[in-house]
């Protein structure tokens, strides 16, 4: 498997520090390459956001160095894996939690990663809070992952529509993510197969609210990505959209194209 990618990352146009991170590794495994990719959105309005979504994006680029390692060399199954990966976003959790709390500071993030793993011809997600990851095909576009937001729960049980959610002043609540004070912080996961030929977008909230699914699947599809400078160069276009469309909060966004 070869990939193709780049990212966007910006404090965009108001504010003054970019509370976002994220993080892109690969590594050769028995003749194929591994990559591990994540969007991390540091909570808005809470001082430590930037430290906890930095803090989360550099622990778990070590446990793909490290741990992820270690299980592949044991020939761990998706299973495991996603167990370990499980393992780790907990322990990061109390740790935030408990630096916050002798810091008296409020620290959260979001985060959402995607892991491609050839030899076991699957992909591991992994989601807490409202970043996002989409699956992009020629023909379509797809959100994989659920929002763990006040509006996001509301479309899912009914009460407001997503044109609704777009308009709603409380968007940017969340109902879950890392931090916070959380002592039960759930994760979503997702295990997918591995079609090849197809790009995932992971972004923050800020980079995917003033553009349309429609919009992004014209601009990241297989064929309009097909090297480094093409995704970087449609990146940038959706970026300086959002900004000029008057997007306040930080705007990231990452793209990787499956060879």
């Amino acid at each position: 498997m070869k990939y193709v990618f780049s990212y966007v990352t910006t404090e965009g146009a108001v504010r003054k520090v970019n509370q976002d991170s994220l993080f892109i590794c690969t590594a050769q495994f028995g003749g194929d390459e591994i990559l591990f990719a994540a969007v991390c959105d540091g909570v808005g309005g809470l001082s430590g956001g930037e430290t906890a979504s930095a803090y989360v994006c550099k622990r778990m680029s070590e446990w793909f160095a490290s741990d992820l390692a270690q299980l592949m060399r044991d020939k761990a199954s998706v299973l495991k894996i996603r167990e370990a990966m499980d393992d780790r976003l907990h322990e990061l959790n109390t740790r935030i939690n408990r630096y916050a709390a002798a810091n008296s500071s409020d620290m959260a993030t979001t985060f959402t990663s995607v892991l491609v793993i050839p030899q076991l011809s699957h992909l591991l997600i992994a989601h807490v809070g409202d970043s996002r990851l989409y699956k992009i095909t020629e023909s379509e576009i797809q959100l994989l992952t659920s929002d763990h937001s006040v509006v996001g729960q509301e479309v899912r049980n009914g009460l407001i529509t997503e044109e609704m959610a777009e308009k709603d002043p409380r968007q940017n609540q969340l109902t879950n993510c890392i931090g916070a004070g959380l002592e039960d912080t759930s994760y979503d996961y997702s295990i997918c197969d591995i079609d090849g030929g197809e790009c995932y977008m992971l972004c923050s909230d800020g980079f995917r609210k003033k553009v349309t699914p429609s919009e992004l699947q014209k601009a990241l599809k297989p064929s309009a990505c097909k090297d480094e400078k093409t995704v970087s160069d449609n990146l940038e276009k959706l970026k300086n959209k959002v900004i000029k469309c008057g997007e306040k909060d930080n705007i990231t966004a990452l793209l990787i194209r499956l060879c």
